[in-house]
């Protein structure tokens, strides 16, 4: 393949992974000539509903059009946030391209100088990020907010908000540190535990492409990835659920913890059998 179109969301976080998917592409596939397709979903336009009211039987509100642009040869592939996938993806495509895993953990953004127990009010769109918080932060009130990084900053440094939660991976992508501006408190999986596949950038596309688009992928990450996504197979949970998912290596094992709402389950299993690790742990959740 000579050229290959590439679909991504327009937001500047979106655009930054599709660079770093680009840029692991050319290193493994020299010559190779891309075309970076933006694309603005649904998601992004209606930003006065929560993301579960959006879902449609288990679509993702971010990632169905552009499975439809795959399908109508529009782009070849697309570049997803690991964590906003839908359950099932369209027939005739596969994730063919899984990136190796950012910081997957969540962080309490807050002004400069301000301290977790000071904050009344905390702004997130996700259910599961809302059930933490009630446990880690139960004197706070959490109110949905929506939008990209930069919006949701600029609403915090308005003060429609003492707090905020965002991924770790999309900080960090962004150059946004703690200095000036923002306090940050970085949340552990053991307090709060992460959405599945959070930290994670993918690539699909139709099943042609895995060979070669398959040359950027971390193999450790794929079945981190796997796994994790197993778990909201086995428990029908979309993305914007209040489920959690979070796989470790641990040499030739892999631990995977996971929650639905207030119930949580954890196991250990070697790499191998990493699918049915899934849904024993899945299945203690149902």
């Amino acid at each position: 393949m000579n050229k290959l179109r590439i679909g991504t969301r327009k937001s500047q976080l979106s655009r930054k992974q599709t660079e770093l998917a680009v840029g692991a592409l050319e290193k493994a596939c020299p010559g190779l000539e891309t075309e970076i397709v933006p694309f603005q979903t649904r998601g992004d336009t209606i930003l006065d509903r929560p993301l579960w009211e959006l879902s449609n039987k288990g679509k993702g509100v971010f990632a169905s059009e552009f499975e439809e642009m795959i399908l109508r040869k529009e782009i070849d592939i697309a570049i997803h946030s690991g964590k906003d996938l839908p359950i099932f993806l369209a027939e005739g495509l596969e994730i063919i391209g899984v990136m190796k895993r950012d910081d997957p953990r969540d962080v309490l953004v807050m002004p400069k100088g301000r301290r977790a127990e000071d904050c009344k009010s905390i702004g997130t769109g996700s259910l599961r990020r809302q059930q933490c918080a009630a446990r880690v932060f139960p004197w706070a009130e959490c109110k949905l907010i929506r939008g990209n990084i930069q919006t949701r900053l600029e609403k915090l440094k308005k003060g429609c908000y003492d707090a905020i939660i965002l991924a770790k991976a999309g900080l960090d992508r962004m150059g946004i540190t703690e200095g000036e501006e923002y306090t940050f408190r970085v949340l552990s999986p053991e307090e709060f535990l992460p959405a599945a596949c959070q930290g994670i950038v993918v690539a699909e596309g139709r099943g042609e492409l895995a060979d070669f688009v398959g040359r950027m992928s971390d193999e450790k990450t794929r079945y981190l990835f796997e796994t994790e996504r197993e778990v909201l197979m086995q428990l029908n949970a979309a993305c914007s659920e209040p489920v959690a998912a979070f796989a470790e290596l641990e040499g030739e094992s892999i631990r995977l913890r996971a929650m639905r709402g207030e119930a949580y389950s954890e196991g250990t299993a070697p790499v191998s059998e990493r699918l049915a690790l899934a849904a024993d742990v899945a299945g203690r959740l149902k």
